[in-house]
């Protein structure tokens, strides 16, 4: 187990890596629009020495490949400046602020709010997936899978907007303007996080749903489960001890690749409902074109999918203990 750890660690990192190259090459060779063009626009200035001012200030003055193993760290090694490989993912082109100050207190707040999304759609997806494979073909069956079919069609943004526009008129409510963080006050922080997270996990559970009850199905089929009703056992221990545990793995599979997703995801969400989380700080980036910012977010993304498929795949040992890693 161990050995196949470090190897799937070994091959994340050059992939990790081509991540940050494709970003950085759409940013500064694709992208038809150019960070000092824009500052220069704000100023109304089109002459040539504010513009080589502003490169140089900026680090841009240099030539790609520079640029790249700075930022990267590499040019540390020949006197250059810290880099990704350091720890340091550089400071903002607009504020000026260190970029990994900002993620500390950024990246807790969007793990938290797609790891609610995701546990809240499995909550809902698991038992309506069960109770939909042992009713199969009755109406419990085609209630839950027509719930599943609309779910998977309602934007979750989109019933963001219709509760907080009804919401306010209709009951009087609204999200709280002012975000509390877990430490400072639990209780307010549980409120602020409880309605965006759930709308998250909404359009995720629909097709949870009808996974849980095709491999539900499938299981439930097996000569295994028949032998053990043959042999007494209680049909709670059938289903949830042989039956549901053998049909998680693809589940687990879809969760866990669909997690970075699911937390990229939350941009939208932490718009609408004013949370300080990586989201709204990518959705500024990218208006400002802040590279630094956007290649820094990107970096982070990649190690959180890279990260997840790992451990969807080393949980397949724990979940079927026919599975071993040699």
């Amino acid at each position: 187990m161990q050995t196949y750890i470090l190897q799937r660690l070994l091959l994340a990192i050059p992939t990790v890596i081509l991540v940050t190259i494709l970003t950085f090459l759409f940013l500064r060779v694709f992208l038809p629009a150019n960070v000092i063009d824009q500052i220069m626009g704000e100023y109304a200035r089109t002459d040539l020495e504010l513009r080589a001012k502003l490169e140089k200030e900026l680090g841009l003055s240099s030539g790609l490949p520079n640029q790249y193993a700075e930022w990267l760290g590499v040019a540390w090694f020949w006197g250059g400046p810290e880099g990704v490989l350091q720890g340091n993912l550089g400071e903002s082109l607009y504020n000026g602020k260190p970029i990994m100050s900002e993620l500390i207190h950024r990246v807790p707040v969007s793990l938290e709010l797609g790891l609610w999304g995701q546990f809240s759609a499995l909550a809902l997806a698991m038992p309506l997936g069960v109770w939909a494979a042992l009713r199969q073909d009755h109406w419990p069956d085609y209630g839950l899978r027509s719930l599943a079919i609309l779910i998977n069609a309602l934007p979750g943004f989109w019933v963001a907007v219709l509760l907080l526009t009804f919401g306010s008129l209709w009951f009087d409510w609204a999200p709280p303007l002012r975000f509390e963080y877990l430490w400072d006050d639990p209780v307010a922080h549980v409120g602020i996080m409880l309605t965006p997270a759930l709308l998250i996990g909404l359009t995720p559970s629909g097709g949870l749903i009808r996974l849980v009850r095709t491999q539900m199905l499938e299981v439930l089929r097996q000569d295994y489960v028949r032998t053990a009703y043959a042999k007494g056992l209680a049909s709670h221990a059938v289903l949830y001890r042989h039956a549901l545990r053998n049909a998680l793995i693809p589940v687990v599979t879809v969760v866990g690749v669909g997690l970075p997703n699911v937390i990229a995801g939350t941009v939208i969400f932490e718009q609408i409902f004013l949370i300080p989380g990586m989201g709204r700080y990518l959705v500024t980036s990218v208006d400002n074109l802040d590279y630094p910012v956007i290649l820094g977010l990107n970096l982070i993304f990649a190690v959180l999918l890279v990260l997840a498929v790992l451990i969807v795949d080393i949980s397949y040992a724990f979940i079927d203990p026919r599975i071993r890693f040699s």
